[in-house]
C-alpha cells in the first residue's frame, strides 16, 4: 500500500510502529484512560487493527474477548459494547481537546464503527525553517473516507463472529512443571519459568503477570478459566521440564483462559547441559503466538554450568534474609568464574547487593559500590540489561543520593522491560520521595496491575504520604478485606487514622497488630501517644526503642519522628543524623510524621544535604 493510501485509510507504515506502540502505551496511562475497561477496549481496538483483523472487529467478539460476556451474549438486547464504545470515544476526544492536545498521534473511532483511524501529527515548524503553507485536505474528502470506515465496519458487524482468538492483552506464565522425577531439580523449572518471564515483560504493549501472582498456581490443579479471572490474564504460558532418554525436553503450550483456545505447543530436546540453549530457542514461538511480527533480541547461551548456578541463586532471589542473600552471592560468584562474559549473572549480583544494601546491610555505601561495579560489568556485556540499569538506580537514589541519575537509571530499565513491576515500583518510590506524588501512584498502580495477587499497598501508601487520606484510607482497608490474613495493613491503617485525629481507632489498629510484629507497631504508638499528649507513656516506649533486645535494630528515623511529636527538636535531629549516616532518609522530604520539623533551618540544610 502507497503511503498516501495508507493515511487516508489510518493504516500505519510498517516503520511507524514502534513509535506508535510507545504513544499507545502513554495514552493509556493517562486519567481519561486509567478504567480498566476503557483500557482493554482501547488496546484491543488497536492492536486488531495492526494485527490485520480490522475485518474481524464486531461488537459480539469485543463483548467475549474484552469483555468476557458469555457466548449467550446479545448485542440486539445488551448495550455493553456500544456504551463502552461512546465512552471511550468521548475519553479520546476530551483528551486530544485538552492534555493531549500537543501529542504527536491521533487515534480517531467512527461515530458507528469499530476500527480506529490512527494518524500521526505533523510538527510544528521550527522558527529557523520557512514557514510554508501547506493547505488543509478539503473536509469532504475526510469526511468520505470516514464514512467509508463507518459503512464498512457496519456491514462487518452484521456477519457472524468468527472463531479467531483476537488480539491477546495480557498473559502469565505459571510455574513450570518438574518432572525430571527429582524435587531438588525444581530451581530448574522455575528458573525457566522466570526467564520466559522476563523475555515476555520485554513486549511493551503485552502486560505480563508478575511472578509472585503467579507463582501462587504451583502445583495447584486450578481452572484455566478461574485462573485467567484472578490474574485477569487473557492467556496463560505453560509447561514443563523433564528428563527423557538421557536428554533435556523443555515444553511449553500457550491457551487462552476465556475458552481454552489452543494457540501454541512446542517441544524442544537437547543434551542435558543444554537448557540455557532450549530456553533462548523457545522464546520465538512463544514471542510469535502472543505477539505476531514482534522480534526481541537473541540472547547469549551462557556456559552450561555457570547458568546451572546461575538457576539455583535466582531460587534465592525474594526471601529477603541474610542466609539467602549469602547463599545467592556465593552461587553468582561462581557463575561468573565459571563465564566472565554472563552478563546476567554480573546483574544478578548487582540487584542481590542493591537489595541487601537498601534493606540488609550494615554498611549500604559498601553494598552500593559493589552493586554499581558489577552492574557496570553487566552493562559493559549486555547493554540492554534492565536488571542492570535497576540496580544501579536503586543504589544510586536511595543509597548514593544521587536521585536524578537514579530515576534516569530506572526509567531506562522500565524502557527496557515495560513489563517488570518490581522496577515500576522502585521507580515509584524514588519520585514519591521526591513529592512527585501523582506520577509516583501512577507508576504503583501500573505495578499493581502486573501484580494482582499481591497486596496493592504501594499506591495506598503513597496516598498516605501525599496528604490523601481518604483515598489512602480506602485502599488499604481493600487491601485489608482481600487479604484478612495480612497482619501489617493494621498499622497502615492506624497511621492514616492517626492523621486524621482519630486517635482511638489508630490505637485499635495498633493494638491488632501488636502480638504479631511488635517491632513495627511500637514506634507507631509511642508517635500517637506523643501526639495526644500523653508523654510519659511515649518516653517509657521510647525507652525500649532506644535499647532493643540483642540482634534487634534501632530505627532511627522512627526515633526521630517520635522526638518530633514530642516537641524535642534537638535530639530529633541528633537521629535523623544517624539516619542520613545509616541512608534510611529516604521520607525525609514528604512523611507526615516530620511536619513538626519543616520550619526549623536545621531541616531545609539536611534536606539539601540529602539531595531532597
Amino acid at each position: 500500500m502507497e503511503a498516501s493510501e495508507r493515511a487516508s485509510s489510518g493504516e500505519l507504515d510498517p516503520a511507524q510502529v514502534g513509535s506508535f506502540r510507545t504513544y499507545l502505551e502513554h495514552l493509556l496511562a493517562q486519567p481519561g484512560f486509567a478504567s480498566r475497561r476503557r483500557g482493554q477496549l482501547l488496546r484491543y481496538l488497536v492492536e486488531q487493527k495492526l494485527a490485520g483483523h480490522a475485518d474481524q472487529v464486531t461488537e459480539y467478539g469485543i463483548a467475549l474477548d474484552v469483555f468476557e460476556r458469555p457466548t449467550s451474549f446479545d448485542p440486539r438486547t445488551e448495550a455493553t459494547v456500544r456504551a463502552e464504545m461512546s465512552r471511550l470515544r468521548k475519553s479520546l476526544s476530551e483528551h486530544y481537546e485538552g492534555a493531549g492536545a500537543a501529542d504527536p498521534w491521533r487515534i480517531l473511532l467512527p461515530a458507528r464503527g469499530y476500527v480506529p483511524i490512527m494518524a500521526a501529527q505533523e510538527r510544528a515548524p521550527s522558527q529557523t525553517a520557512p514557514a510554508v503553507a501547506v493547505p488543509a485536505p478539503p473536509r469532504r474528502i475526510f469526511l468520505a473516507v470516514a464514512l467509508a470506515v463507518v459503512i464498512a465496519a457496519a456491514i462487518l458487524s452484521a456477519a457472524y463472529w468468527r472463531s479467531n482468538p483476537g488480539a491477546i492483552l495480557s498473559v502469565a506464565v505459571l510455574p513450570f512443571a518438574n518432572l525430571t522425577g527429582d524435587p531438588h531439580n525444581d530451581y530448574l523449572s522455575d528458573g525457566v519459568t522466570e526467564q520466559l518471564t522476563d523475555a515476555l515483560a520485554q513486549i511493551p504493549t503485552l502486560r505480563v503477570v508478575a511472578r509472585t501472582s503467579s507463582f501462587q498456581f504451583k502445583g495447584k490443579n486450578a481452572d484455566i478459566r478461574d485462573i485467567g479471572r484472578r490474574l485477569d490474564a487473557d492467556a496463560v504460558v505453560e509447561g514443563s521440564v523433564r528428563y527423557v532418554d538421557g536428554k533435556i525436553r523443555l515444553t511449553a503450550q500457550v491457551n487462552r483462559t476465556g475458552n481454552g483456545y489452543h494457540i501454541l505447543s512446542r517441544s524442544i530436546e537437547g543434551g542435558m547441559q543444554d537448557l540455557g540453549r532450549l530456553e533462548n530457542e523457545m522464546v520465538p514461538p512463544l514471542v510469535a503466538s502472543l505477539r505476531p511480527g514482534t522480534v526481541l533480541a537473541s540472547r547469549r547461551t551462557p556456559d552450561p554450568q555457570a547458568f546451572d548456578l546461575y538457576l539455583k541463586a535466582r531460587a534465592f532471589g525474594g526471601k529477603g534474609t541474610r542466609e539467602a542473600f549469602d547463599q545467592a552471592v556465593t552461587l553468582l560468584n561462581q557463575a561468573v568464574e565459571h563465564d566472565p562474559q554472563f552478563a546476567d549473572a554480573y546483574a544478578s549480583l548487582a540487584s542481590a547487593y542493591a537489595s541487601g544494601a537498601v534493606n540488609l546491610a550494615p554498611e549500604p555505601l559498601e553494598y552500593a559500590r559493589a552493586a554499581k561495579a558489577n552492574a557496570a560489568i553487566a552493562l559493559r556485556l549486555d547493554p540492554a540489561n534492565a536488571r542492570a540499569e535497576a540496580a544501579q538506580g536503586l543504589v544510586d537514589s536511595m543509597i548514593l543520593l544521587d536521585w536524578s541519575a537514579g530515576e534516569r537509571e530506572l526509567r531506562r530499565a522500565v524502557e527496557l522491560m515495560p513489563q517488570n513491576g518490581p522496577d515500576r515500583n522502585s521507580l515509584g518510590t524514588v519520585l514519591l520521595v521526591r513529592g512527585r506524588f501523582n506520577e509516583a501512584i501512577r507508576e504503583q498502580q501500573t505495578a499493581e496491575r502486573m501484580d494482582p495477587l499481591m497486596p496493592a499497598v504501594g499506591s495506598a501508601f503513597a496516598y498516605y504520604v501525599a496528604r490523601r487520606y481518604d483515598e489512602s484510607l480506602e485502599a488499604f482497608v481493600r487491601v485489608r478485606d482481600l487479604h484478612p490474613d495480612l497482619i501489617a495493613i493494621h498499622p497502615l491503617i492506624g497511621a492514616v487514622w492517626q492523621e486524621k485525629h482519630e486517635y482511638e481507632k489508630a490505637m485499635a489498629e495498633y493494638e491488632l497488630a501488636l502480638p504479631k510484629i511488635p517491632g513495627a507497631v511500637n514506634s507507631r504508638i509511642a508517635m500517637l501517644l506523643a501526639v495526644e499528649g500523653r508523654r510519659e507513656g511515649a518516653r517509657k516506649k521510647l525507652e525500649e526503642l532506644e535499647h532493643p533486645k540483642a540482634g534487634v535494630a534501632v530505627n532511627a528515623f522512627d526515633l526521630a519522628a517520635i522526638y518530633a511529636a514530642l516537641g524535642d527538636r534537638d535530639t530529633a535531629f541528633q537521629w535523623l543524623d544517624r539516619a542520613y549516616e545509616r541512608r534510611i532518609v529516604w521520607f525525609l522530604k514528604v512523611h507526615p510524621a516530620l511536619d513538626p520539623l519543616r520550619g526549623d533551618p536545621r531541616y531545609g540544610k539536611l534536606l539539601k544535604k540529602t539531595g531532597l
